[in-house]
């Protein structure tokens, strides 16, 4: 008796208080885990008497890191619902849709990445134009890489594993959450908004935003994060694809910055959001009627506090990297 009264009370929705405190946790961990294998980096580096720097860019250990800060984010998914009494199906990780949504999905995917990429480097072109020290990657030994073995670890590291672990409470909590407070398209913005802040980098701002917001998107349309894992695997699979394929054959998908660059970059952009308008229009027109439940209740703090230490944690690291230069 007293199992079933448990389940009953469970809730089957978030609300924006939960995305403010799983937002909060979000950012607080990679640091909290950054600290750590610092500190193991160093411990390890002493013991061989050897830089610390040859721990970090060792290959395993950054695949551990990767591994580890996936599963730190799937226990804070699973534990804050626990805690809080949310069930686990809240997140709507639906797999039943027809054949054709899913090739639209993967066709989003791809687009995604063409669309957008192009215009990124003009970011960064931008970015380096005004100083700003431009990285490569955190762990450069997996994004980049030169054999098939390294290749296949990239794939389960920076793809599957963030695809997953990042949409469980980005597009899973964070954005159902702040559907119960705000409009669709807040809630869109507001979610690809934290998810680029999330990442503490301004290289890395504009591209999460932009991705995130189709990706909020998509799951709104079809009712399934399931939708966004594949998005965003297909995303973070063309970039180690084409890495490798550079790597192994010279060949780039990237042109020479020239003049007309940043005229395509501009193009692509312009021909993506139009292609997304019109697949919304026809494709997804009357498959979102969803009605969410509105709380009634004061907006919660902890989304004013999160996006205010994540702006704070931006700005301190933003100062930072440029004094470094």
């Amino acid at each position: 008796m007293d199992n079933k009264i448990n389940t009953f009370d469970r809730r089957n929705f978030y609300n924006d208080g939960d995305s403010g405190k799983v937002f909060l946790f979000a950012l607080i961990l990679p640091i909290l885990l950054s600290l750590i294998f610092s500190l193991i980096a160093n411990l390890i580096a002493g013991v061989n008497e050897i830089e610390s720097s040859e721990v970090t860019n060792n290959i395993w250990f950054t695949a551990v890191y990767g591994v580890v800060s996936g599963l730190s984010y799937i226990t804070l998914y699973l534990v804050y619902n626990k805690i809080n009494k949310i069930d686990y199906k809240a997140i709507n990780l639906k797999f039943k849709m027809k054949w054709h949504t899913y090739l639209i999905i993967i066709g989003i995917g791809l687009l995604s990445l063409f669309g957008i990429l192009y215009f990124i480097g003009s970011i960064d072109d931008l970015l380096r134009l005004i100083g700003f020290p431009l990285e490569s990657s955190t762990a450069e030994s997996l994004t980049n890489p030169q054999s098939i073995g390294i290749f296949i670890l990239s794939i389960f590291v920076t793809c599957l594993v963030p695809a997953i672990c990042e949409e469980l409470l980005f597009r899973g909590i964070i954005l159902n959450g702040l559907r119960t407070r705000y409009n669709d398209y807040c809630a869109i913005f507001m979610s690809a908004f934290m998810f680029a802040l999330m990442h503490q980098n301004l290289q890395q701002l504009v591209y999460p935003f932009l991705l995130g917001s189709i990706m909020a998107w998509l799951v709104l349309r079809t009712g399934s994060l399931v939708s966004s894992i594949i998005v965003h695997f297909i995303n973070n699979f063309l970039v180690i694809f084409f890495t490798y394929l550079q790597n192994i054959a010279g060949f780039s998908i990237v042109p020479n910055h020239e003049w007309w660059y940043y005229i395509m970059a501009i193009c692509l952009l312009a021909i993506t959001i139009g292609i997304i308008f019109l697949i919304d229009h026809f494709y997804f027109k009357n498959k979102s009627k969803e009605n969410i439940t509105k709380s009634s209740e004061k907006p919660s703090k902890y989304i004013y506090i999160s996006i205010g230490v994540a702006l704070v944690l931006m700005l301190f690291i933003t100062i930072y990297t440029f004094a470094s230069v």
